[in-house]
This record gives structure tokens, sequence and C-alpha cells, in this order.
């Protein structure tokens, strides 16, 4: 179950939503409206030894 960030166009409200069956639609909690564009979200994550390679977060490798 995806979770979706959105902003109001009404009152500019940043939220969360949990989209969980294909008929759920946003609506702003503080304002109510249903005039919300979903936001563009990002990701991170941390480096570490592992299936890529053995690259990690810090820095550069040696000879």
């Amino acid at each position: 179950m995806p979770v979706y960030e959105y902003r109001c166009e009404k009152c500019k409200a940043e939220f969360a939503f949990l989209k969980i069956k294909a008929g759920d639609e946003p609506v702003c909690p503080k304002c109510k409206s249903a005039q919300v564009t979903k936001k563009i979200s990002s990701f991170s994550c941390s480096g570490g030894v592992g299936a890529f390679g053995g690259m990690t977060s810090h820095g550069s490798g040696g000879c």
C-alpha cells in the first residue's frame, strides 16, 4: 500500500495519504478540499557493503 504526499491548493497544507484501494481519493485533512496535487517524493538510502559491488557512502576506494 503506497503512501503519497499531497499539497492542498486551497489552504497550502501538506499531508501524506495512504492509498488502500483504487477508488480512494485524497482530501485535505485541514480544510476538507479535494483540490490537491501530488508532490514528487524523494527517497534516500544508506551505503554499505552489499549487492552493488561493495560500494559504500564513505567516499573513494583505495589502491
